[in-house]
């Protein structure tokens, strides 16, 4: 498979529209193993293989927002082999894809994940080294792409230069920026100067590995949100564990949803990414950031009774449909809350 630099899609187009989502980050191979009985260590498990199915949370966020009913496009990094030729095939399905020519012959990532019985995660390996490959050149060449979109997507499998790079590049064109902090180890990938990033989504353990503090109660929690807006960040989505979302903003908003369990699990793989979907769903229509995070809340539970890490059934009907079993009502849109962090609806 032949990988190119691509600045325009597939027909030749011009630039995306600022009706646009980009999502830059990993793309990869999903392979998961479900342990039959009780997994011990240290002694071989009974188990079974799924199918294999794409991966990487920038290409799973992009894939929800295209079933979704979203423009979107994917900047990332595949191998020149059969793997990254079926993600990259699978993937224009549902968003534009732009691969990023890699020199040498690294292979496309794989995440392979072990789950119990109940399909949550026990244990998971990611093989990355491609992205190690991308250089900050490469997303300075594509800097139409980035300045011509609505918002973007950004996680934390390529550099810390790149990063760094692309977090500064949003800031200085004042585009809406996303970043998913994907791992505790990857988060500390995270430069400490967090201006230009508007949200912020990550987990206790992560926010602890980057802070280098240990989170024991909530008033902890809430005192590490404002050392993140003290660093930059506008707005916080700390997502603890299955049971609740609590988030902040640096004007001292804040709030905590609880996430409820009326829907059978099936598989958690795909879940925060789901979640970052449905979230960027609500902050590009404009919704409060309560709604925001009930919008992400609602595609987790469409996407944890299927045992894909992308629903195939997801839809934006059944995302509101969702949202109206969960929370009871159809959500309201308010308009300030677009002006408030998109340029081009500024007053």
């Amino acid at each position: 498979m032949k990988l190119k630099l691509n600045r325009n899609n597939e027909l030749n187009e011009p630039w995306p529209t600022r009706q646009q989502i980009l999502c830059i980050g990993g793309a990869n191979l999903d392979r998961k193993i479900m342990i039959k009985g009780t997994f011990q260590l240290h002694t071989s498990n009974p188990s079974s293989t799924r199918k294999q199915s794409c991966g990487g949370v920038a290409r799973n966020v992009a894939e929800n927002l295209g079933r979704l009913s979203q423009q979107v496009s994917l900047l990332t990094a595949v191998g020149d082999d059969a793997e990254g030729e079926f993600i990259v095939e699978q993937s224009r399905l549902y968003m534009n894809v732009i691969p990023l020519q890699v020199k040498g012959e690294p292979s496309t990532g794989v995440y392979t994940a072990l789950l119990n019985e109940c399909g949550e995660l026990i244990v998971a390996t990611a093989e990355m080294e491609i992205y190690d490959q991308i250089r900050p050149s490469a997303i300075l060449e594509n800097i139409p792409l980035i300045t011509s979109s609505q918002l973007v997507l950004l996680d934390t499998n390529f550099s810390m230069n790149v990063i760094a790079s692309t977090i500064r590049l949003c800031q200085e064109h004042r585009i809406p920026l996303v970043v998913s902090s994907v791992s505790a180890f990857k988060m500390r990938k995270l430069p400490r100067n967090l201006n230009g990033v508007g949200w912020l989504v990550c987990k206790q353990m992560e926010a602890e590995s980057y802070l280098g503090i240990q989170l024991t109660d909530d008033q902890q929690l809430l005192d590490a949100t404002r050392i993140f807006h003290q660093l930059g960040v506008q707005n916080v989505i700390l997502i603890r564990g299955t049971d609740s979302v609590l988030f902040t903003s640096q004007d001292g908003a804040h709030g905590q949803i609880s996430i409820q369990h009326d829907q059978e699990v099936i598989d958690v793989t795909g879940a925060d990414d789901a979640f970052i979907a449905g979230m960027i769903y609500g902050i590009i229509q404009g919704y409060p950031m309560e709604q925001v995070c009930q919008f992400g809340i609602s595609c987790v539970a469409l996407t944890i009774q299927t045992d894909r890490t992308v629903s195939e059934t997801i839809s934006l009907n059944k995302l509101h449909s969702m949202f109206k079993e969960l929370y009871g009502t159809h959500p309201q849109n308010f308009v300030f809350f677009k002006g408030l962090y998109f340029k081009e609806k500024d007053t």
